[in-house]
């Protein structure tokens, strides 16, 4: 070929790119394949620079947020307790839960590293290339000091008090905090791609789209039981609730966002007479919606909308009441009341709303997601702020008796997901060291 047809073709070709990149960059039609290949292109080149400094190992971005709060580890401690608290988030460099005194003593730790855990991590909704790229959401433990906690949208994993692995879930998405059932297993939401809808289930969506589930799982970590909610709502005659926030992001973001789920227990039935032992209480985010089903995830049996917005950790406590940590917004909209989020105190007979903490000045706290709440014996309220690195214990007058900030640095802080209390007769161990 000679010079003169050579840069003729390489011309043509740099003009035909050329007019597909501008084509796509101005195309006022936003689903054509041109504008898909340029904003695509565009789109991972930014995410690829933007998760440098996670690649590199020398700032973990998807867990920072600037400082609201003075200090670092345990900044307050006038509740005159002895008892241990549970701490997981990002801590120290990693994923981590952490058991530790009042005065911060660390009792024992746990390093939650996805790479280590499952070598093979392609089943995660987001494939995490690093451990800095996988969140971990919600750790429970056991009188023997093992724990059970799950990756956001990747696998679940137990692990004896030495940081050993008991059991894994590899090629199963869970996300979200795992539960005890009473008789000694697990309940945990779920997720499941669906490139098309069943043909057999009326589904108002054409696909894809990702489905949420309700998982129960034995104590050696078998799945043994699986309910897809959009067969619960069109069971329940709710197919309305099912688009109620259109047909957008919700869709392929998870239509429904189950952050939980927790069993009634016995202990508590009597005090919900509208309900049974072994009812499972659902939260939907995306819906700004809590449902209690039966056991086997076949009939609604309540459900409330609001005043609750985006919310997490709904409780059931004793006196037939839930409690849930509304994450709400950070500024108030129309001057009526403060922002920030607050915690709900729900009568499911009446429903009576009142608000137990925050959502005033003087109570401000914010998290846009995450976050856990434990109502003490005493009446007391842990409140992780998960997104702003902070737990801390407030009496029901609103006393900060107990405080945690999860430093990074002179400016940030890391999160941390979860902060429980537990009483030292509760664990059955002696002697935490370990080889």
């Amino acid at each position: 070929m000679d010079k003169a047809k050579l840069f003729f073709f390489l011309g043509a070709g740099a003009l035909v790119l050329g007019g597909t990149f501008t084509a796509g960059l101005y195309s006022a039609v936003r689903e054509n394949k041109a504008y898909d290949l340029v904003w695509g292109t565009l789109d991972e080149a930014k995410t690829l620079y933007e998760e440098l400094p996670n690649l590199r190992g020398t700032e973990p971005i998807h867990f920072l947020r600037p400082a609201r709060y003075e200090g670092s580890g345990v900044t307050g401690n006038t509740s005159g307790k002895d008892d241990l608290i549970l701490l997981s988030g990002f801590i120290d460099g990693n994923n981590r839960a952490r058991l530790i005194r009042r005065d911060g003593t660390v009792v024992n730790d746990w390093e939650l590293s996805a790479q280590a855990l499952f070598p093979d991590t392609s089943f995660f909704r987001d494939n995490p290339q690093t451990d800095w790229n996988a969140i971990t959401h919600g750790t429970i433990i056991t009188p023997e000091g093992d724990i059970i906690f799950s990756f956001e949208s990747g696998g679940m994993a137990r692990l004896d008090r030495c940081g050993k692995p008991v059991w894994t879930t590899p090629g199963i998405v869970n996300h979200h905090s795992p539960n005890w059932l009473e008789d000694g297993g697990v309940v945990i939401s779920g997720g499941r791609y669906v490139d098309k809808p069943n043909s057999e289930i009326p589904w108002p969506f054409s696909g894809p789209y990702w489905e949420d589930l309700v998982f129960k799982y034995d104590a050696d970590g078998n799945r043994v039981f699986e309910k897809a909610l959009t067969e619960l709502m069109i069971e329940n005659g709710m197919e309305a609730v099912l688009t109620s926030t259109g047909f957008f992001k919700t869709r392929v973001g998870g239509e429904f966002h189950l952050n939980e789920v927790e069993e009634l227990p016995a202990s508590l039935a009597a005090d919900f007479p509208m309900f049974e032992a072994g009812d499972l209480m659902l939260s939907l985010r995306n819906r700004n919606m809590i449902v209690v089903t039966d056991a086997a995830v076949t009939k609604i049996k309540w459900w409330k909308i609001g005043p609750f917005i985006r919310q997490h950790d709904p409780d059931w406590e004793k006196g037939g009441k839930i409690t849930v940590f509304d994450n709400h917004s950070d500024e108030s909209l129309d001057g009526s009341r403060a922002g920030g989020s607050r915690i709900w105190q729900i009568d499911p007979a009446t429903g009576e709303a009142v608000t137990l903490y925050g959502g005033r000045d003087d109570q401000f706290m914010y998290s846009p997601e995450r976050s856990t709440h434990q109502t003490q014996p005493d009446g007391n309220l842990m409140i992780t702020e998960a997104q702003s690195g902070r737990a801390f214990e407030v009496t029901p007058a609103g006393k900060i008796v107990w405080e945690y900030v999860n430093r990074y640095d002179a400016g940030r802080v890391t999160w941390l997901h979860d902060a429980e209390v537990f009483e030292p007769s509760f664990f059955t161990v002696t002697d935490w060291t370990c080889d």
